[in-house]
């Protein structure tokens, strides 16, 4: 579990199970963005649910842009020469859209959403 001590420096007390699953969550979750992308109310409605998800779990918003350097690192080391900067710059945008959009959620946990109404429609 991670969590923030007294002096708000992360503690690391790491089920290593539990973390990989995160990461693929958090991974699958990325992809699901960037194929909404072209259905920004079906999006932001997720995000912002996700982030109440969130703060329920006492995820505080300063936490979200810290993940950063770990999902970079991870981006390079998966698409190697191909993670130029200007791809980075956006996956970095991206990534900040999302911090974003959770926040809202995050700073309105009571706000009732409906994931279900806002639904997405692939266009091809």
């Amino acid at each position: 579990m991670i969590r923030m001590n007294e002096s708000n420096q992360l503690e690391w007390d790491v089920d290593k199970d539990m973390l990989q699953k995160h990461a693929v969550t958090v991974m699958e979750g990325l992809g699901a963005a960037v194929e909404t992308l072209h259905d920004s109310h079906f999006l932001n409605t997720v995000l912002f649910a996700l982030g109440q998800t969130h703060h329920k779990r006492n995820i505080r918003p300063c936490m979200l842009k810290r993940m950063w350097p770990s999902l970079h690192y991870g981006l390079g080391a998966a698409l190697g020469e191909g993670y130029t900067r200007e791809v980075s710059l956006a996956w970095r945008r991206l990534y900040s859209y999302i911090c974003l959009q959770m926040r809202h959620g995050m700073e309105n946990p009571d706000v009732e959403v409906d994931v279900t109404t806002a639904v997405s429609v692939k266009v091809t």
